[in-house]
């Protein structure tokens, strides 16, 4: 349905954020756009002609003025009549498999019913434990791709390659002092792995992120096969999951 590799490209100034997704051959695709100022978490994607081909709304449906004020973490892509195309899930994982890092909690209750002091005191230990687990052990962000919000089945992963991910595992502290030196955020390219289906099926297509002094540019290559239906979905989430990487490596070097 494309030719490979695909390019997303950011304008160098741009109230909200926009990205301009080319084939190969440099032939326009779509341009997916976020303004800066709404009350609604609210996407819209048009294709060459200016007509809307996607819709892609977060799990709030009210955010305060501002993208920085999202509380989204789920995003729904439709076609302009509503119907489902994919949904997007955002969050941060621990560990390669998505482990999670913490402290069982002791149960609150003893044997013959009674409460446990226990236990809720342990409880309380743990909690505070897992808080501080959480806060300072590195993690990754990946996207999860599901065929709708609710209940969905999963369809794909976007996933941090294993050659860039070191990086995210730094304390933010640290990344964000490596980043603040000059050219540094400008030569810093991730790249992250899109993969159908289960993490251990072999990656289909890499997102990867190009060396630019002025203008942020990304490249998505073939490495598999995809079907002109896994396309349909994939090319949309993909976009999206670029807006908010480029988003997310916007604030470390601008801290």
């Amino acid at each position: 349905m494309y030719s490979y590799p695909i390019k997303l490209e950011f304008p160098m100034i741009s109230i909200g954020r926009q990205v301009d997704v080319r084939n190969g051959d440099g032939k326009f695709i779509m341009r997916a756009t976020d303004p800066f100022f709404s009350f609604k978490d609210s996407m819209n994607v048009t294709n060459g002609n200016g007509t809307s081909v996607y819709q892609i709304n977060g799990d709030t449906s009210f955010r305060f003025m501002f993208q920085f004020a999202s509380m989204s973490t789920v995003w729904n892509i439709q076609t302009p009549d509503g119907k489902p195309v994919a949904s997007v899930r955002n969050y941060y994982a621990r560990m390669e498999e998505f482990e999670s890092i913490g402290i069982e909690k002791p149960s609150s209750i003893n044997a013959d019913g009674t409460p446990s002091f226990k236990g809720i005191a342990g409880q309380f230990a743990a909690n505070m434990a897992n808080h501080s687990i959480s806060r300072n052990v590195p993690a990754r962000l990946v996207y999860q791709v599901m065929d709708s919000e609710e209940g969905g089945n999963t369809l794909g992963w976007i996933i941090p390659s294993r050659g860039t991910a070191w990086f995210d595992f730094l304390p933010y502290s640290t990344r964000i002092q490596i980043l603040k030196f000059p050219f540094v955020g400008r030569a810093y390219t991730p790249s992250y792995e899109f993969k159908i289906g289960n993490l251990s099926n072999p990656a289909t297509l890499k997102l990867q992120k190009q060396r630019d002094l002025l203008v942020d540019r990304y490249t998505l290559e073939k490495l598999g096969e995809l079907s002109d239906a896994n396309e349909r979905w994939a090319i949309p989430a993909l976009t999206l999951a670029t807006m908010f990487e480029r988003t997310r490596v916007k604030e470390m070097t601008d801290w």
